[in-house]
């Protein structure tokens, strides 16, 4: 089998206490990113009218956390500044078993972190469940891929575009049924 080439990815560390990402296993496809932070932290939190309601990490269960409440939008500190190249993104989805077993998903479906973005990145986390739900300093709760991206122009034109394929239906629909 041929070694496949690897691609690093350079990475600052805000805080001593971050860690840094992890590929779990040689056929990964993304890296693992954990939460950072210490007791007294304040996560900032939103709730279901937006307003600022932000949360304060605790020893909880006898581990540095804190609880989302049902429906809160929260930023989970990762302690980390990526390094990106120029012609890169850095996209982030949230772990299938955090979604799975805790029900957050990320607020904005897919986060994009961009090459000229050099401040720390967070995890935008959205309780979707019913029920309080912990997030432990040093948890994975984020899994990340490096990729190319594209460079855009936009140019407005006269005329709507007219049909390239043989394409039958409306948004949503590829075929007649």
């Amino acid at each position: 089998m041929k070694a496949v080439e690897k691609f690093p990815i350079k990475v600052f560390k805000v805080k001593e206490y971050a860690q840094l990402p992890e590929v779990a296993t040689e056929g990964s496809a993304c890296f693992d990113v954990r939460a950072a932070f210490v007791a007294g932290t304040r996560i900032k939190c939103y709730n279901i009218w937006n307003k600022q309601v932000d949360v304060a990490a605790k020893i909880i269960a006898g581990k540095i956390a804190f609880q989302i409440p049902p429906e809160h939008r929260v930023m989970v500190p990762t302690g980390l500044i990526f390094d990106i190249p120029v012609g890169f993104v850095i996209k982030m989805y949230v772990r299938s078993s955090v979604a799975l077993k805790k029900g957050l998903v990320l607020v904005n479906g897919v986060g994009v972190i961009d090459s000229d973005y050099v401040e720390e990145s967070y995890v935008l986390l959205h309780n979707i469940s019913d029920s309080l739900v912990v997030i432990d300093s040093g948890e994975r709760i984020a899994q990340c891929e490096l990729v190319r991206s594209n460079n855009y122009s936009i140019e407005e034109i006269d005329e709507a575009p007219s049909q390239k394929t043989d394409r039958a239906g409306g948004m949503g629909s590829t075929g007649t049924n």
